[in-house]
């Protein structure tokens, strides 16, 4: 006869891979991720990135280029933050240069729906060149 296993009593907490940091300028704020995007990270991520979004910021750039590790739950994130500042109307961009962000998303197609540039310096160009085009495409 088999024993049922109990579910422990105590819990361990696993110590975050991920980092952030928040830098907010004139021109635009912006959120560096280090580390890895997963499981355990996704509602800190979802959070801090809807908190920005609400400040309504004049522009908000994602750098990813020192994530070593996206997974699917990751890369849903993107989606619901480019989703959530297109709604709120904050420009939104993605700067990402490492193979572990851009294979996953060249794989599901997604590099051709995400605004991603190759540095925060491109995303930050391309932003301030939004209004512009959309001033250029509306007259």
């Amino acid at each position: 006869m088999l024993d049922q296993i109990a579910a422990p009593r105590f819990r361990v907490d696993v110590p975050s891979a991920m980092t952030l940091r928040v830098t907010a300028t004139a021109e635009a704020t912006i959120v560096a991720v280090r580390g890895e995007i997963d499981l355990p990270v996704l509602g800190r991520l979802r959070t801090r990135l809807g908190e920005e979004i609400d400040l309504a910021p004049r522009a908000l750039v994602l750098d990813l280029s020192e994530v070593s590790f996206c997974g699917a739950g990751g890369v849903t994130e993107l989606l619901v933050a480019a989703s959530e500042a297109h709604v709120s109307g904050v420009p939104f961009a993605i700067a990402a240069r490492g193979r572990a962000v851009l294979r996953p998303l060249e794989v599901l197609g997604l590099e051709q729906v995400l605004p991603i540039h190759r540095d925060v310096e491109a995303a930050a160009d391309w932003l301030a060149l939004l209004p512009r085009l959309r001033a250029t495409t509306r007259g």
